[in-house]
């Protein structure tokens, strides 16, 4: 037996790596294609919804583009032009977090961990343990939700949880936080400034979640080395064999070419 997948998942594969790759192509013909498939008997009813639709998909284009930041400043690259790299990890904790501390603090690395409520609770001992290896914490919501589907109400609840999570943990409230997927509603950095946090995006998402294999992780984030790099990876909700792989990999290699490896909030970023 192989474990190579079958054709139709291997052009599954590669049509979901061209839709990461020329993401904002992907959007306009797919906004185009919606439009177009809009007839009406009456021209101008045509018209007008085409208008809309046009209109509803430039509107909503920044909350799914993690690089556009029409709705909020958001942190997407360390500042200053220092050779440093961010390792940031998502989701957890979880069942590879340990390992990945371990790892961490051998190499002497610092990073910083994005945490999702529901997974505070399952490992409060690994959150006290990230803060105590002087790790930075981050607010990655407490159920996961995707936040353009939130209210200012809701998506308050969801930060101001996590907020009052880490600080019983580990006395200290995060100051960072990332919203799930990258996505958010018009509403949503507002509603995070009023607790005090500072959106955190990425310079680089190497898509480890899909298990593309770690070399394929590591690969896809050496090609995007540069000075101020932020790395999207994630360390919970399932196993992440191939994050902790590709980390090892990519702290020696970062490392040989003179970066120092970071946490987010470190001088001038």
């Amino acid at each position: 037996m192989t474990d190579k997948p079958d054709i139709l998942t291997q052009h599954i594969h590669l049509w979901r790596d061209w839709l990461y790759d020329h993401y904002y192509w992907a959007y306009l013909s797919g906004t185009a294609v919606i439009c177009n498939s809009m007839f009406f008997p009456d021209a101008k009813a045509t018209l007008l919804s085409w208008l809309a639709c046009g209109a509803a998909g430039a509107v909503l284009e920044p909350c799914v583009n993690p690089y556009r930041q029409f709705y909020g400043k958001s942190l997407g690259r360390l500042s200053g032009d220092q050779p440093r790299v961010a390792l940031t990890f998502d989701d957890g904790p979880g069942e590879d977090t340990p390992e990945l501390l371990d790892l961490l603090k051998r190499e002497k690395v610092q990073a910083s961990f994005f945490l999702i409520g529901t997974q505070i609770e399952k490992h409060p001992d690994l959150v006290r343990r990230i803060a105590d290896e002087g790790h930075l914490i981050g607010n990655h919501t407490y159920s996961h939700p995707n936040l353009m589907l939130c209210s200012p109400q809701r998506t308050h609840q969801e930060l101001a949880r996590v907020q009052g999570q880490v600080e019983q943990l580990t006395g200290q409230k995060p100051t960072f936080w990332r919203p799930p997927f990258g996505f958010r509603a018009p509403w949503t950095q507002a509603a995070a400034s009023k607790l005090g946090l500072r959106s955190a995006l990425w310079t680089t998402n190497p898509r480890d979640f899909q298990d593309p294999g770690a070399q394929v992780i590591v690969d896809r984030t050496m090609a995007e080395l540069q000075k101020g790099l932020i790395v999207l990876l994630h360390d919970g909700l399932r196993q992440r064999a191939q994050t902790l792989e590709a980390t090892r990999a990519l702290i020696a290699l970062i490392k040989d070419k003179k970066y120092q490896l970071v946490r987010l909030d470190s001088a001038d970023a």
